[in-house]
């Protein structure tokens, strides 16, 4: 028995008498994709507070329902995005993304590094302290691919249990790419309440293009088994601002007349001119690849190292201006937390940097800790206490389902879930 094997001292036969425990603050869904919205209406009707994996549902729709439901109820309720509570995610959004590309580097901080300085002619020079200036966030690009076994009863490649890539780690990609359009807002825009929906505004993507198959092994799944998708974000809802014939570059507005001459006119201080970035990625169960994902700015570029969902080291790379030479390469690396030898004594882990777990665990509990835990703490109002997490926000996780849905969409797949 589960229990047993690994000495729970607390276990139940049915998800209800679970939801019927007083003793229990906050339950953790992580039932097949398609088996999400049940269980967590379940908890959060028997006034638990919920985290639930990833992909949060299989429709934006049903997202929607659940987070209503813990709004009413004044309940926390999360998708577990735990990419985003490794550290060195933490210190790429806190610096890179979120400041312009602006960094001062110093040895004092909490991350290990090794900056390697290049000038011509002259050997690499290590340093402990630079002020970089990579400039704003221009693209991205991530490849999320691994060998699924060619199994159709599989989760993987099972349509009824909400299998798919894209759904399974192509949401991963989305929620990287929105690390940058919420960094660049946070760096110009106020986040109180009364800016909640000009944020949402600005993270959803203005143009999704999405292509895919389901062929593996001579096979044909009913699930997305490749897929490919860029999203864009800046340059109106088509690439082209308002107005008739006139497209975006640089700033700078190409007016597009008949014969084919250009009028340039200034777009800079405008909304145009806020976040203008195209995010290029794939994602595949027939393939390995390298799990990076890389961030380019206007004068250089950060590259997250495999695995990029759970990730430790990165490396940053400056160049002296646009296309210019490389002048600084500066390698970055966290230590994962020290209990993986603790957790071989229950066996292998079956997912990689499944210790960085912790993390999430860590910040709900600090945050409850601090603020109350709602729904059981005394003389808490309603609709107060650890609600959400400042590492991922409502509306970030809503949009990572608005658009991995869209996804589906174009591709023609989203339809066989609904």
């Amino acid at each position: 028995m589960f229990a047993e094997r690994f000495s729970i001292p607390n276990y139940y036969g049915k998800y209800e008498e679970l939801a019927s425990d007083p003793n229990v603050d906050i339950v953790y869904v992580a039932t097949t994709n398609q088996n999400h919205m049940g269980p967590t209406l379940m908890m959060l009707r028997a006034g638990k507070n919920v985290l639930v994996e990833k992909p949060t549902t299989v429709t934006y729709e049903e997202t929607k329902i659940m987070y209503d439901e813990a709004k009413k109820r004044g309940l926390f309720l999360m998708t577990n995005h735990w990419t985003r509570f490794f550290p060195l995610i933490t210190y790429l959004r806190r610096t890179f993304l979120a400041s312009a590309g602006k960094h001062v580097l110093d040895e004092s901080e909490e991350q290990i590094f090794e900056s390697t300085t290049y000038t011509s002619n002259i050997s690499p020079k290590i340093e402990t302290k630079h002020i970089y200036n990579l400039g704003k966030t221009l693209a991205m690009r991530g490849d999320f691919s691994f060998p699924t076994p060619v199994n159709p009863s599989d989760r993987f490649l099972n349509r009824t249990l909400g299998g798919g890539v894209t759904l399974d780690v192509g949401c991963y990609l989305v929620e990287l790419a929105l690390l940058a359009a919420h960094g660049h807002h946070r760096s110009h825009k106020s986040l109180s309440k009364s800016k909640r929906k000009a944020l949402k505004r600005y993270l959803i993507p203005d143009g999704i293009v999405a292509t895919g198959h389901g062929m593996y092994h001579g096979l044909v799944f009913p699930v997305d088994v490749e897929a490919s998708f860029s999203l864009r974000w800046g340059g109106g809802s088509d690439g082209i601002l308002a107005g008739c014939g006139k497209a975006a570059s640089a700033g700078m507005v190409f007016d597009m007349s008949e014969d084919r001459r250009c009028e340039t006119t200034s777009t800079q201080g405008g909304e145009e001119d806020d976040f203008t970035m195209i995010g290029s990625f794939q994602a595949s169960f027939r393939r390995p690849s390298t799990f990076e994902v890389e961030y380019i700015f206007e004068n250089g570029r950060a590259l997250i190292h495999r695995p990029g969902n759970g990730p430790s080291e990165m490396t940053i790379y400056e160049h002296k201006a646009p296309f210019g030479p490389l002048i600084r390469e500066t390698k970055i690396s966290f230590p994962l937390p020290p209990i993986k030898d603790k957790l071989l004594q229950y066996g292998r882990p079956n997912y990689p940097r499944a210790e960085g777990f912790v993390y999430v665990i860590d910040a709900i509990e600090k945050c409850m800790a601090e603020r109350g835990v709602p729904g059981k703490t005394e003389d808490l109002p309603v609709g107060s206490g650890c609600l959400e997490l400042e590492e991922n926000t409502i509306e970030e996780q809503l949009v990572t389902v608005e658009v991995t849905e869209e996804v589906l969409k174009k591709m023609g797949y989203f339809g066989r879930y609904v």
